[in-house]
């Protein structure tokens, strides 16, 4: 592995620590390094936006996935009143988040990245059942959603171990929050098995009160993907100690 990449990954694992990184993009060696105390939120949120490009990249070396588009074969959601699957579905927007603030706190080992993105597309099959808040609602067949802005809020939970007398950190507990702040469209085809009546009064439901829709059905679909980054992000930080990276 080139220094230039290795430089590339100490960057990305300051988006999880909020401790010092040093970014070094490999199309740009001019890239100046950013060098942060964890209690710098200024200097740490500016090195975590440098970075964040790198995060979204594939790494074969080290079994890291393309994070956008991002493709996920299964997202599940078991909601008290709604179930519903979601298949072969391809997200795209991830590479549109921007940082506003990212906070770590050392002696909790744990970081919070308020992250506002222009919007997402998701592309694939679905199946449903349940109530959609008010609306009895079941089928299953392709489906496309798409977002504007969103925002979200990413509490993660560190851990440290010991590998070969180095000291590394991983994520271990994530906590997701996220608010939509603009319309999303939903198209779900082959509701009701093609009642078009039933079909048109549940999207139109959902079209028109696109927020409680999204704030009711979000959270499995967010889960998902954030543990897939963070997976990714797991990737890296194994291969860089903490000392490398950490300023005193």
């Amino acid at each position: 592995m080139s220094s230039e990449v290795q430089s590339a990954f100490a960057m990305f694992s300051l988006l999880l620590l909020l401790f010092c990184a040093i970014v070094n993009v490999l199309s740009n060696p001019a890239i100046p390094l950013y060098q942060c105390k964890s209690n710098d939120d200024a200097c740490v949120t500016r090195a975590v936006n440098a970075a964040y490009p790198l995060v979204l990249e594939a790494n074969p070396e080290i079994g890291a996935e393309p994070m956008d588009p991002m493709f996920q074969s299964v997202i599940e959601g078991n909601l008290s009143i709604l179930k519903f699957k979601l298949f072969n579905t391809t997200i795209t927007g991830f590479r549109s988040c921007v940082f506003e603030s990212a906070k770590y706190n050392e002696e909790q080992q744990t970081l919070k990245l308020d992250t506002l993105c222009a919007g997402f597309t998701l592309n694939g099959l679905y199946d449903i059942n349940g109530r959609l808040i008010i609306l009895p609602v079941e089928g299953n067949g392709d489906y496309s959603l798409t977002t504007k802005k969103f925002r979200l809020i990413i509490d993660l939970e560190l851990k440290t171990f010991t590998k070969d007398g180095k000291t590394y950190k991983n994520v271990k507990n994530i906590k997701v929050n996220a608010e939509a702040l603009e319309p999303v469209v939903y198209d779900f085809r082959n509701l009701f098995n093609g009642q078009k009546d039933l079909a048109d009064a549940v999207l139109k439901f959902a079209n028109e009160n696109w927020k409680e829709v999204a704030d009711e059905v979000q959270l499995p679909v967010f889960m998902a993907n954030v543990k897939k980054v963070v997976k990714n992000a797991n990737k890296y930080m194994k291969t860089i100690p903490v000392d490398e990276y950490i300023v005193e």
